[in-house]
């Protein structure tokens, strides 16, 4: 069954307008999640304790862990269905939906068996055998793995919403999750008294008010995707090309997390007398980077449903003309951002805290840290537009440059060299290798394509 070209108005109609309709959206609810994450900190601390936010942080991760499977389905499977969408091959999208909704099942119940085996041991090893804070952070991330099959069930849907175009309700979905995540803590930890368990059962009962809004939607016939199989069309078909296409942005996740653990490792063995300061600094640091990542996610996301639609539509110079946009954009909105990391760090510090050491540490390490920043934004646009038309190759390249052949190695290596400071100085070399990379990718990405163009001649 082909869909209407005219009907999909990602194919049609003023670039910079597209991007802020489709865009808006979902930049508002990465905010929102993101404001979720600072209130759901502060209702552990300031109603149950500094020790069960303690406890709820040595479980981070785990819960990285579920966001990077999570992904590895969603952000895979969202580029095959736009461009399905975009080609108007509506029974293959509809057979592929349902093909990453039963993938993504299967993946929270592997993850399911694998905690039962062994994730009591893991919990108490992360815990460095303290009893109190291994049975803590149990009772919150047992619920959260127990019910993971609603945050993989989740992330399938909000991603088809988007490539479909509907960008109010996907909003609306998402921003229920988030939000009522709010009462709902309150409720069960404050009012309820339960603590730790509070938090992960609030964060599953505003997750399951999202899914059961969306299958309400789905079954009253107000998407394009529904329950039924199409004829003719397996719908595990595209399973392994989801899977690859969704690897970069997984092994991005995953890495977020193994940096975090390596810069901390770092501060107790090359500024072991000043670690509490530094640790809190950095946590004030990677704050402010979440919530100026959140944005350029949001951004990469609506670029991703743009260009795969048209590039799947064939219309090769509106999909160039997109990338252009994204990169513009993204450059514009990393700039301002530098120019405020650098020029009010101690401000911005002291808006979390009161401690002049520590705002003088944040306000040391910030500059440093985002001092190329600027570069962020547009390597990343790269990354997607490499998912966004199938290349799953060059997306895993860039993907695992960036993280694991050099972030990780510098700011393990560098301290060795220059000292703590080493630790800091690693992202600004970081962004400089990756413009190196990503330009290489390129240009053979670009070769290929002319060779193959003259082939067909």
């Amino acid at each position: 069954m082909k869909q209407d070209p005219n009907s999909n108005f990602y194919l049609h109609g003023s670039l910079p307008l597209l991007f802020l309709k489709t865009a808006a959206p979902i930049v508002l609810v990465m905010l929102a999640s993101g404001i979720h994450t600072l209130v759901d900190a502060w209702f552990l601390g300031r109603f149950v304790g500094a020790q069960a936010l303690t406890a709820v942080t040595l479980m981070f991760p785990f819960f990285m862990l579920m966001v990077a499977l999570s992904t590895l389905v969603s952000n895979g499977y969202a580029s095959v269905v736009a461009r399905l969408l975009g080609a108007g091959r509506m029974g293959e999208a509809q057979s592929t939906y349902l093909g990453a909704s039963l993938v993504a099942l299967l993946i929270a119940l592997t993850l399911i068996m694998t905690f039962l085996l062994v994730g009591t041991d893991m919990v108490q090893w992360l815990a460095r055998g303290d009893a109190v804070l291994g049975n803590l952070g149990y009772s919150y991330i047992a619920p959260m793995i127990f019910g993971s099959f609603l945050m993989m069930t989740i992330g399938v849907n909000v991603d088809s919403l988007r490539c479909e175009g509907r960008m109010g309700f996907m909003t609306l979905v998402t921003l229920i999750g988030t939000l009522m995540n709010i009462p709902f803590n309150y409720l069960l930890i404050v009012e309820m008294d339960m603590g730790v368990p509070g938090s992960a059962y609030g964060t599953l009962l505003a997750q399951s008010c999202s899914l059961i809004a969306i299958l309400i939607y789905r079954a009253l016939g107000q998407s394009s995707l529904g329950f039924r199989p199409a004829n003719g069309h397996p719908i595990l078909k595209h399973w392994k090309e989801f899977l690859a296409l969704g690897l970069p942005f997984s092994l991005s996740y995953v890495g977020v997390s193994l940096i975090a653990f390596l810069v901390l490792y770092d501060l107790q063995v090359w500024a072991p007398e000043n670690y509490e300061q530094s640790a809190a600094a950095y946590g004030i640091v990677t704050r402010l980077m979440t919530f100026s990542y959140m944005p350029i996610l949001g951004l990469s996301l609506a670029f991703q449903a743009i260009l795969g639609n048209n590039f799947g539509a064939g219309d090769i110079a509106r999909s160039r003309k997109s990338f252009h946009l994204a990169l513009m954009i993204a450059f514009a909105y990393c700039a301002l951002l530098q120019i405020v990391y650098q020029g009010i760090p101690d401000h911005l510090a002291a808006i979390f805290v009161d401690d002049t050491a520590i705002i003088a540490e944040t306000a040391r390490i910030l500059p440093i840290m985002t001092f190329l920043f600027v570069l962020f934004g547009p390597q990343n646009m790269a990354t997607t537009y490499f998912q966004a038309v199938g290349d799953a190759g060059r997306a895993l390249a860039l993907s695992v440059s960036r993280m694991y052949l050099l972030a990780l190695p510098l700011i393990f290596g560098l301290p060795y060299l220059i000292g703590e400071p080493g630790i800091w100085i690693a992202n600004p070399v970081t962004e400089i290798l990756m413009m190196v990379v990503t330009t290489i990718v390129f240009i053979s990405y670009w070769r290929k394509n002319r060779m193959a163009a003259a082939a067909a001649i």
